[in-house]
């Protein structure tokens, strides 16, 4: 039988060990765009990507990076929370390892801090994948202008 101190550091143990297999990354990339974009539907959308190379208007990222994409509650405004949910279209959340390489949130949260039409944004999120990772970061992203027609 135990004793109640070693009782204690093996439930403290046990409920590490428990924590720590839901992981979460802090994910506060280097580098963000922010630009208007298309909706499923063809409508109006805003992206923001945000990676760790430097991100150029109209090129693809090389290398790993995250997607987040607005499409309900336009237009966007500073302090407003957008929430990603299957039960809420409002938008979508992907990580991608290169290219079309990606992965859809299940849920989560975009809120954006200060958004300036045509100058760019700031930010956080927090967004929940299948595997039980939770990625979590902030982002400070410079508009791109770019002629979208969406329709």
């Amino acid at each position: 039988m135990l004793k109640p101190f070693r009782r204690f550091v093996v439930t403290l143990l046990a409920l590490v060990a428990i924590a720590a297999s839901c992981t979460s990354e802090s994910s506060d990339y280097q580098y963000a765009l922010i630009q208007d974009s298309c909706a499923p539907w063809d409508g109006a959308a805003i992206q923001v990507t945000l990676a760790n190379e430097t991100l150029q208007c109209q090129r693809e990222v090389k290398g790993a990076y995250l997607m987040l994409g607005v499409w309900r509650g336009l237009p966007i405004h500073s302090g407003q929370v957008i929430k990603l949910s299957p039960k809420e279209d409002n938008g979508f959340a992907s990580r991608c390892t290169k290219g079309n390489d990606c992965e859809r949130a299940e849920s989560g949260e975009i809120t954006f801090d200060r958004f300036d039409t045509d100058k760019g944004a700031t930010g956080h999120y927090e967004l929940h994948f299948r595997n039980g990772d939770i990625a979590t970061g902030r982002f400070d992203a410079r508009w791109c202008a770019v002629r979208m027609m969406c329709g």
